[in-house]
């Protein structure tokens, strides 16, 4: 412990000797009236070094020692500064009272087409958008962020659970990172700092990639906010979604600003509404005040605000220099608020197209029409950023991030914490020890411990020992009762024992106990799943047992929809077979975004008949013996199987957060593309020999404001079919239910589950297309009810088959939780089926 102390000691002496030569102020950002103006601008002028106030109208700033204008600006506020001068190394107070803003309504000409002075400012600012959006190749700063989130209201219980967590502050979080960016769409960010109230141990969650926020794109997505994109106020096709009026003319340090007032046509458009700041001739942004509502799409927010500051850097480029999204909420009985700012600094910037600095003598005072890209007649500049610079780690967290103490953050957080602020740190740090504590947290699971009714319906029941970070749960009644041909009335109690590190589970053990009351069969097994690598997703699996399974192991039927239609229309659509089992299973990623699954399995498989016959129609079930086309008779004598089979996924590109104790996979903008390979060994006793090969490929694309779509397909052909059974045919999800089955790789809705399995070649397609709000916002009375329409084709071939289509379209949303789609199936030209069907669509 003394090296620390050591350290500690040093860092308290070396701290005052870096600060000096640099001058400190602080004060407050007030209105004429003495209101404190939370989230103002203050900056030096000429620089991008600067902060926001706080909460609390409070601001502080550090400054080089020589003479400096300060700036503070807010938006709806005129602009002020103040000159200082101080010694090095001094403190000074600077208050702030700003006026509000004086709009001048200056005398233009309107052609007989322009309703408003406002239509042709946008017109200007279109015009450019696509130059001022490629006028810069690179840049890097760094960012400040702030995030805080607060609950105020909160249900007593949900879904039978017991609501342990308190209202106020849930998460304050400060984070500083390096953000770099490479035109067109390279970004990477660094996080060095990262502090999280109660908890010592956490990284921040705030992501300065992910605030990046360009209104110079036609449109954007905000992840996580709405399935639409975002449609820009300057957008080439901006006047289809927004009126505009002219608010004013504002007159800042020598520039004419228009304050325009963007109005949505439609409501229900996934557009803004608020202010847009354009200054005159250059018709760049100067600031932005907008807003989203419900109205335009946003999902589990009741309103979104973002306000967005710029000013000139390096090479007269304007950047923003601060941004922040505030944010309301209310769902479930929950109701809080929260923000987020970002205070933006340090940037080094290089031009898309040669700009002479800003203190250039003879500076560019017109805009080239188009942009002009770089040259080599024009001069020579050393490059900032090139591809090599960037990896697919979207964000890097440093090691040690989370281990800055408080004279660190004292030294370089730029916005002063607020009261509240102050009290949550020093309340959540100072009892992070208690809540860490056996005592504590004993208290904590003794009231989440307690059994309530709603435990047997919704969530099922689990016991917490969080000292140990040991959890053992059962299921819900609708898990643990079924009912089916073959077993009857059953009992499947599948419990699972978890034992979890501080970031991640450390092993999983699931044992189940299964009893049919009409076959009078007791059957068993237990599974257990080891973490070893979390960076890596090294996961090693195993188990072993007597048990039932689905003779298309792919389950394509629930067990609770087979035990509704068993029961109440006597239709037994599932078929199973019973199998004594131990198997080992292996994952890793090999290299970035190549995944290998792999398993090597022993099993001795048996018939199983119908022992049940009772249904309240009292119809006679089907044989529990599957009908197909290939193969007449598909029971099989008892036998034994051993198999490997191997998966590889590639996701190219495949990005991801890197932190110092694991890896968090994201998206890639390409199709995933997967390798599979299955083999029936006939060595140790086993009594098949197959050899199975398939490809195949998920895909999920944007389409702008039309919607998403998600594609798959997947081919496939046995090389080898000396010796094998029917649960090793290839299997294809079919449906017969009025319940809708989820997406999957091979998912159909009206097939029927094995008359096409088959041990040949074959290959299959499904295309799904959501269109989110593109048709029914356009719809009045319609739009406000938020439904979305969703279309689908599935195709399937096979050389018994043949050609077999499903053609579907359906609406989702309904209440906001629930989905019906219509599907007509087509097999070699002629129409085999139709049916509707009822499912989850969020």
């Amino acid at each position: 412990m003394h090296w620390k102390l050591s350290i500690s000691l040093f860092t308290l002496w070396l701290c005052p000797m870096l600060l000096q030569g640099q001058n400190t102020i602080s004060g407050m950002i007030l209105s004429e009236s003495g209101e404190a103006l939370p989230f103002a601008t203050v900056y030096v002028e000429g620089s991008t070094n600067g902060t926001t106030s706080n909460a609390d109208g409070r601001y502080q700033l550090t400054i080089g020692a020589r003479p400096a204008t300060i700036v503070a600006q807010y938006i709806g506020y005129a602009r002020q500064t103040q000159t200082i001068d101080l010694p090095p190394g001094e403190h000074a107070t600077i208050n702030f009272e700003l006026a509000p803003e004086t709009l001048v309504l200056k005398e233009v000409v309107i052609s007989a087409s322009e309703k408003d002075p406002a239509r042709q400012v946008i017109r200007n600012a279109i015009r450019k958008r696509k130059y001022y959006a490629d006028e810069v190749s690179a840049y890097t700063c760094e960012v400040y962020i702030k995030g805080l989130q607060r609950l105020d209201k909160k249900p007593n219980s949900l879904l039978g659970m017991t609501v342990t967590i308190d209202t106020g502050i849930v998460y304050l979080s400060e984070s500083i990172s390096k953000l770099k960016y490479l035109h067109p769409d390279k970004v990477n960010e660094t996080m060095i700092s990262s502090k999280v109230s109660g908890n010592n141990n956490a990284f921040s969650y705030n992501q300065a990639s992910e605030m990046r926020i360009n209104l110079y794109e036609n449109s954007f997505f905000i992840e996580g906010l709405s399935e639409r994109s975002f449609i820009s106020p300057i957008a080439n096709n901006a006047f289809l979604y927004y009126d505009y009026q002219m608010a004013g003319t504002i007159v800042e340090n020598g520039l004419f600003i228009n304050k325009i007032k963007i109005i949505p046509k439609r409501k229900t458009d996934p557009v803004f509404s608020g202010y847009l700041y354009i200054i005159e001739d250059s018709w760049r942004i100067h600031s932005v005040d907008v807003k989203l509502t419900k109205d335009n799409g946003i999902e589990f927010l009741d309103s979104l605000s973002f306000n967005q500051v710029f000013a000139p850097v390096d090479y007269d480029i304007w950047m923003p220099i601060s941004q922040r999204f505030t944010f309301k909420f209310r769902a479930f009985g929950f109701k809080g608020s929260g923000h987020f700012t970002a205070i933006y600094r340090n940037y080094q910037v290089e031009p898309n197209y040669w700009q002479p600095r800003a203190t250039d003598p003879n500076p560019v005072t017109e805009i080239p029409k188009k942009v002009a890209k770089k040259s080599p007649k024009e001069p020579t500049k050393e490059t900032l950023l090139s591809k090599e610079d960037f990896s697919n780690a979207v964000v890097t967290v440093v090691d040690g991030a989370n281990e800055k103490d408080s004279i660190y953050w004292a030294s370089v957080r730029p916005i002063p914490l607020t009261e509240i602020e102050v009290r949550d740190y020093q309340i959540k740090d100072s009892i992070g020890v208690i809540r860490k504590s056996k005592p504590y947290k004993d208290s904590i699971d003794q009231v989440r411990n307690k059994f309530k009714p709603g435990n047997l319906f919704f969530n099922g029941y689990t016991h917490f020992n969080s000292y140990n970070r040991r959890y053992f749960s059962f299921p819900t009644l609708v898990e643990g009762l079924q009912y089916n041909s073959v077993e009857g009335l059953v009992t499947n109690l599948e419990f699972s024992f978890q034992k979890r590190t501080e970031q991640s589970f450390d092993y999983t053990i699931k044992p189940g106990l299964r009893y049919g009351f009409s076959n009078k069969k007791l059957q068993a097994k237990v599974e257990v799943t080891k973490m070893i690598n979390l960076k890596k997703r090294l996961i090693l699996t195993g188990g072993l047992g007597r048990y039932v399974f689905q003779v298309n192991e792919q389950e394509p039927i629930t067990p609770f929809s087979n035990s509704f239609f068993t029961l109440v229309r006597g239709e037994n659509y599932m078929r199973l077979f019973q199998k004594y089992f131990t198997y080992f299973g292996y994952q890793k990623e090999l290299m970035n975004g190549v995944l290998l699954n792999g398993k090597l399995s022993y099993e001795q498989r048996e018939t199983l008949e119908n022992t049940a016959s009772y249904n309240l129609f009292d119809k006679t079930f089907h044989s529990n013996t599957p009908v197909n086309r290939e193969m007449t008779a598909t029971d099989f004598p008892k036998h034994q199987t051993l198999t490997t089979a191997f998966r590889l996924r590639i996701r190219f590109a495949q990005q991801y957060i890197e932190r110092p104790d694991r890896k968090i996979i994201l998206s890639s903008e390409y199709p995933d593309v997967y390798v599979f390979y299955k083999k029936g060994i006939n060595l140790l006793g086993g009594d098949t020999n197959y050899d199975l090969v398939k490809v195949g490929s998920e895909y999920s694309l944007r389409v702008g404001q039309v919607g998403t779509s998600k594609i798959s397909a997947q081919t496939g052909l046995f090389l080898n079919t000396r010796r094998m059974y029917f649960p090793d045919f290839h299997h294809f999800n079919g449906n017969l239910t009025y319940i809708r089955q989820a997406e999957g790789e091979n998912q159909f809705q009206l097939l029927d589950y094995y008359p096409y399995s088959t041990q040949d070649r074959f290959l299959q397609a499904h295309y799904e297309h959501h269109f989110n709000e593109f048709i029914f916002n356009k719809i009045p009375g319609v739009r406000r009810l938020n439904l979305q329409a969703v279309g689908s084709v599935n195709y399937l071939t096979t050389p018994v088959l043949g050609h077999y289509f499903e053609f579907g379209a359906g609406i989702e949303h309904i209440l906001k939780f629930f989905r019906v789609d219509f599907y007509t199936s087509v097999t070699n030209g002629r129409h085999s089926r139709a049916g509707i069907r009822f499912g989850a669509g969020f």
